[in-house]
């Protein structure tokens, strides 16, 4: 799976989301750029806001659900934005937009749910063989009481990120780049961020958002 991801503060100048949507679709159909995908199948993260505060504040349930790098240091400066001078802010010159190669354990979000599904799977198991076992229903009753208890610790709930998802079924760089391209508005304050990879990876991304 490969992500590449772009905000508003990593423009060389300010600009709006359309605009940040246009330069991401140039990133993704520069075949110059390293570690490109070989499929481009994808799942588009976007979030936008008038202002940076508002901006971070979208950024922060998704920064606290499911880390992602970029959305961090996004959500970071829009904080810094809100409350400093704008004399007193770094200022970007542009950064070079690359690929990024990622596993889908990398996610915590997926392995949290991973580790639950497995947990679940063993508790399914487990009642199986309790069932079977007449003569020690007192010593398994206790057993099923402490499991559960551990259970409940590990169980996963999917809960609203509050960021727009999108599937994109593209088959070629060009297609994927005039999709992602038509994507945005005229906010400022903005965050793109692309998955892509084989459909079932971007479909549990997606479940889990």
């Amino acid at each position: 799976m490969h992500n590449i991801a772009l905000c508003y503060h990593q423009a060389a100048a300010p600009c709006s989301m359309q605009e940040g949507a246009q330069l991401l679709a140039s990133a993704i159909k520069d075949d110059s750029r390293t570690d490109k995908p070989a499929q481009y199948n994808a799942l588009l993260l976007s979030v936008s806001a008038n202002d940076p505060a508002a901006m971070a504040s979208k950024l922060s349930t998704i920064n606290e659900y499911c880390p992602i790098a970029e959305f961090i240091a996004c959500a970071q400066y829009g904080q810094s934005q809100s409350t400093l001078e704008q004399s007193q802010l770094a200022v970007y010159e542009g950064q070079s937009l690359e690929w990024q190669i990622n596993a889908l354990q990398n996610l915590q979000l997926l392995h949290k749910k991973q580790i639950a599904d497995e947990l679940a799977t063993v508790d399914d198991s487990g009642k199986q063989l309790i069932a079977t076992i007449d003569n020690a229903l007192i010593k398994a009753a206790e057993l099923k009481t402490a499991r559960d208890q551990r259970l409940n610790q590990a169980q996963f709930t999917a809960k609203s990120s509050a960021v727009d998802v999108q599937l994109i079924t593209a088959g070629t760089a060009k297609q994927l780049a005039d999709s992602v391209a038509s994507k945005g508005n005229d906010h400022s304050y903005w965050a793109l961020c692309l998955f892509v990879g084989e459909q079932g990876e971007l479909n549990q991304i997606k479940e889990v958002l």
